[in-house]
């Protein structure tokens, strides 16, 4: 039962920020700039690093947590689980960092809300760290017999 809550918590987490990336940054990113840019309430230079930047900080939590999901389907794949948590845990903190940093020091609108984002998502990698647990803990207890 606690196995198939995190298959749903990372796999929720997969769908989030990968989902994320492309239906919002990328689209934003190839699509009409200057009105995400306004939205913000930044240039457009500064608005399409951001959305390069937030691609990139979407991919690799993304990436991890299906890492997390083959771990799980896959009893040789502890390692892998592990760097999956760390990777899943990492992004969202620094997503989250990201964010909220942005909207404190680079945003000219919708500040609260990027930060409330920022807040949620560093949230979710804290509960990411906490509910990989039994990854990080396979992994210790083998390296000691090793």
């Amino acid at each position: 039962m606690k196995q198939r809550n995190r298959k749903i918590y990372f796999g929720f987490i997969a769908v989030l920020m990968l989902s994320e990336m492309i239906t919002s940054n990328v689209y934003s990113l190839i699509g009409p700039l200057e009105d995400t840019a306004e939205l913000m309430g930044v240039s457009v230079s500064v608005e399409s690093i951001r959305l390069v930047i937030l691609i990139i900080l979407d991919v690799i939590p993304g990436v991890g947590a299906v890492l997390v999901l083959w771990a799980y389907r896959s009893a040789d794949a502890v390692y892998v689980g592990r760097l999956g948590v760390i990777l899943t845990t990492g992004g969202m903190l620094a997503y989250g960092i990201y964010q909220f940093w942005s909207a404190t020091f680079q945003l000219g609108n919708m500040q609260n809300f990027v930060r409330l984002v920022g807040v949620v998502y560093a949230s979710l990698g804290i509960i990411a760290w906490l509910v990989g647990r039994d990854l990080r803990q396979g992994l210790s207890r083998s390296d000691r017999q090793a």
